[in-house]
């Protein structure tokens, strides 16, 4: 089994395990510590869409038709002809699933342009671009192509819900096949929005306010790979599963 997780705009200094000397990131710092730790990592692209279909496809984003981030509406996609990860792994008889930030097109959702199913995900829970209107209570997720309007949470918490109710009802209907799960954080991009507990652990160690947010930011997505690796291991899938974290372009 393979599982992706991207998170958007976190810089490569942003977790503990490489080196910031503030934000508390445990689950990222033990999966770190047992497994392997890139120092050079390189995303195709130094923004987010095209970096994404660099992701998706191997291929530099410029040949995908993808040079720069996409706003939505645009007539700028990620090329139907492009073979990607999850088409290849479907090939060679995986489940694929995709939760979170999707933004390899402008007309999100629409007949006129490739969406997540057409690259392959058997099932889909994304947005366009980032959480609206920000990180908490987002209301712009679509399910399959469904809007599924507002939601209570916070969004790196309902992508990794997302993805693990998927792989357990996968799991539940003791499908053998082996699974790709993509899990698209839209966390720590702007705006930025943190639970409040959280943020009350960095307010007097951060500079500003703004600044514990942001750190606080970083340790909700780190909790929430927490749920996803323990999750992992309930369903004694952690030794047959390889866990990529990594970021569009941190």
């Amino acid at each position: 089994n393979i599982v992706v997780v991207l998170c958007d705009d976190l810089g490569y200094g942003d977790l503990a395990c490489y080196g910031h000397p503030k934000i508390k990131t445990p689950y990222l710092d033990r999966m770190a510590k047992s497994g392997i730790r890139f120092t050079d990592f390189y995303s195709t692209a130094p923004v987010c869409s095209p970096s994404r279909v660099g992701l998706l496809t191997g291929r530099s984003p410029n040949r995908a038709g993808v040079y720069d981030w996409i706003p939505g509406g645009r007539d700028v996609h990620m090329r139907e002809s492009e073979v990607t990860i999850p088409q290849l792994l479907k090939k060679a008889g995986y489940a694929t699933s995709m939760s979170g930030k999707w933004h390899c097109n402008g007309k999100f959702n629409s007949p006129q342009q490739p969406q997540p199913d057409d690259a392959g995900f058997d099932h889909w829970f994304a947005t366009q671009n980032n959480a609206s209107p920000s990180h908490e209570n987002p209301k712009n997720f679509v399910r399959n192509g469904e809007p599924v309007g507002e939601l209570e949470g916070y969004s790196c918490q309902l992508v990794v819900d997302e993805a693990l109710d998927w792989l357990k009802a996968k799991h539940a209907n003791n499908e053998e096949k082996p699974f790709f799960m993509y899990v698209a954080f839209h966390e720590p991009h702007e705006p930025v929005a943190s639970p409040k507990d959280m943020v009350d652990q960095y307010d007097g160690i951060a500079r500003n306010h703004n600044e514990a947010q942001y750190f606080a930011n970083v340790t909700n997505l780190d909790a929430a790979v927490g749920k996803l690796l323990k999750s992992l291991k309930s369903m004694k899938l952690d030794q047959n599963t390889l866990v990529i974290f990594t970021s569009d372009n941190g």
